[in-house]
């Protein structure tokens, strides 16, 4: 397998202002900066957070590259990668892969010095196109009609391997699992049938757990995908879809779908669970950029990223590693090229309770409590409810009380002397919901 070293490219230099978005309550939109990138197409996007470098690839033909920024936009790139499509880190963060898919190679990169470091060519008429690291391995997906790659490079010399699944269809992106190295993750986008498979890679060859076939109505045109850092959910942004869907990984089962507008470009879920969606820019009612909490229908906050045609673009978007910050690429309608972005993100949200009770009621009659949580609270959300009166002024829990998807809830209770009696609700919050709490006072009566 023939190896060979060159040169960078010229040097793009740019500064971005990072913005800083603080969440007062409800769900307002905040307008971000951007530096223009030297890319004018966007392949796919990874983040080193050990070198602190995002890499960004371009086919772009003869003219194909990856351009390489630091978190705050300032970049250059790496010339010389006819058709640059699909990127892998290894798991040490000090190996950068890029398809070549013009070329048929798949080229590594030492990520500290950019120094390119090997060639693999993996067959002529290849074209290689999504390329992940599993199971210590190189996998990637290849050919017109769509089949799965392997390279070994472990040993003295690299091993190639070619038709590992053939059922697979043209265009696959490869993800893995961030809790689990064997794991390896393909979506396939046909506009009539998308398929997410799930490979045990740890024997070295691709061992199929799980495939999911969906039919035009149910996703179409698969553009984005990504795992959650649990390793327990695959998210999905397609051209038609209700929303970024969340797939169990084990059975690939439906978990939830956070609401979007129509044709989502973009999902990324970040280190602590939050995902991050964007959506094409068709109006002023459609964010750019919104982001949800685990398994919640409805947007903890949204963002603006600049002139109304301004969007992400399909799979522009990426997080540190630590959450510090959201990456988006956006293009511009009538615009050549694409902008950086580098978001500072705050997602903690203000909670209110909305809490119902009649004024009165008799003695050992029950009275039913109602009331909404808001806003966006994921599902197995529970309310705790207090009863105080004079027997227990100090109060007495009547225990935890779920929350439906649309923030509802209802609780009951019979109490069995005359007096006043004061309910209190609380939510106890969690990491992206502030904690909070409502009461209402209900007279008994002896009759």
């Amino acid at each position: 397998m023939r190896r060979s070293r060159r040169t960078l490219g010229a040097t793009f230099a740019a500064v971005l202002g990072s913005v800083l978005l603080a969440i007062p309550g409800a769900m307002p939109a905040y307008a971000a900066t951007g530096v223009s990138l030297p890319l004018y197409q966007l392949a796919d996007m990874k983040v080193d957070g050990s070198h602190q470098k995002i890499f960004l690839s371009m086919p772009a033909g003869a003219d194909g590259r990856v351009v390489v920024t630091d978190y705050n936009g300032k970049s250059t790139w790496l010339g010389g990668l006819p058709g640059a499509s699909g990127l892998a880190l290894s798991p040490d963060n000090q190996t950068l892969y890029v398809a070549a898919r013009d070329i048929d190679t798949i080229v590594a990169y030492d990520t500290a010095t950019l120094a390119e470091t090997a060639r693999y060519h993996v067959g002529d008429g290849t074209a290689p196109l999504g390329v992940a690291v599993a199971g210590g391995k190189l996998w990637f997906g290849y050919g017109v009609s769509g089949d799965l790659g392997s390279i070994d490079v472990r040993g003295p010399e690299p091993v190639v391997e070619l038709g590992l699944d053939s059922s697979l269809d043209f265009g696959a992106e490869l993800v893995t699992s961030p809790a689990d190295p064997n794991v390896l993750v393909v979506g396939t986008g046909d506009p009539n049938r998308n398929t997410l498979t799930v490979y045990d890679v740890s024997s070295g060859m691709p061992v199929m757990a799980k495939r999911r076939v969906l039919s035009g109505t149910e996703m179409n045109g698969l553009r984005d995908i990504d795992v959650t850092p649990d390793g327990r959910t695959i998210l999905t942004a397609a051209l038609i879809s209700p929303g970024y869907r969340a797939f169990r990984l084990d059975d690939l089962s439906d978990v939830a779908t956070h609401t979007a507008p129509a044709s989502p470009l973009a999902v990324a879920a970040g280190p602590d669970g939050r995902v991050a969606g964007g959506a094409q820019n068709t109006s002023a009612d459609v964010p750019d950029v919104s982001f949800y909490a685990p398994a919640a229908p409805d947007p903890l906050t949204t963002v603006e990223l600049g002139a109304a045609t301004q969007s992400p673009v399909v799979r522009g978007l990426a997080w540190a590693p630590d959450g510090s910050r959201l990456f988006a690429v956006t293009g511009e309608s009538g615009v050549m090229g694409l902008r950086f972005h580098s978001l500072q993100v705050n997602t903690t949200v203000q909670t209110a309770i909305a809490l119902d009770a009649p004024a009165t009621s008799r003695k050992g009659r029950t009275l039913t409590l109602t009331g909404t949580l808001t806003p966006g609270i994921a599902p197995g959300t529970t309310v705790t409810v207090t009863r105080h009166d004079a027997t227990n002024p100090e109060g007495v829990s009547l225990g935890a009380v779920p929350v439906a998807a649309d923030g509802t809830f209802t609780a009951t209770d019979a109490p069995a002397k005359p007096g006043e009696v004061r309910y209190v609700v609380a939510y106890g919050g969690d990491h992206w919901h502030a904690a909070s709490s409502a009461e209402a006072t209900v007279e008994i009566t002896r009759n």
